[in-house]
């Protein structure tokens, strides 16, 4: 017997569902999307330490964040960066040819810590910002929720964020309500 033929396996939540469905059933995720290359990242991750979230505020400083800008650390990296966020961030490990705004992870052992080329986008949203897994093939969390690929999830400042093993941990200036948006 063919087991592939009784049912798709959802890649996120790993339940069977029908042949012929197109969506998870159970945690909403597509099924029938090409899957991600398997040369872009390791399965089999190291597992990075965590950081306390009383101490984040020691890594980033929130006076150097720029207006309508963001702030992030990566566990294990030396310092904190600080990027004006106008337009949608690409998290991964970036080509050479790449024309689009990209937070390279690449130096900061990425491959090992399981994040994929294209990881994981960051862009404004009306109240903040949020984070979209675009079919990683070792996930993206917020704080301790797996996300479904290519679903928007809104997060706070401070939140920390994980590609595959990798954390980064996320702090924003609140904008007002009525601040002019670009």
């Amino acid at each position: 017997m063919n087991l592939k033929a009784s049912g798709k396996f959802c890649p996120v939540c790993k339940k069977k569902n029908p042949l012929v469905a197109s969506y998870c059933q159970f945690c909403g995720t597509r099924l029938d999307e090409n899957l991600p290359d398997i040369d872009a990242t390791t399965k089999n991750a190291v597992v990075q330490p965590d950081i306390p979230a009383e101490n984040l505020g020691s890594f980033i400083d929130i006076a150097l964040i720029p207006e309508g800008g963001i702030g992030f650390y990566v566990g294990g990296s030396l310092k904190a960066d600080y990027l004006q966020l106008d337009r949608e961030l690409i998290v991964g490990r970036k080509p050479e040819s790449s024309q689009e705004f990209f937070l390279d992870l690449t130096g900061l052992d990425a491959f090992n810590l399981g994040v994929s080329r294209r990881h994981a986008m960051i862009r404004r949203a009306e109240s903040g910002f949020e984070v979209v897994d675009l079919g990683s093939t070792n996930g993206t969390w917020l704080n301790s929720e797996r996300l479904v690929p290519n679903k928007a999830y809104l997060f706070a400042s401070g939140a920390q964020i994980r590609f595959g093993h990798m954390r980064l941990y996320v702090m924003y200036r609140t904008v007002l309500n009525g601040a002019k948006k670009k």
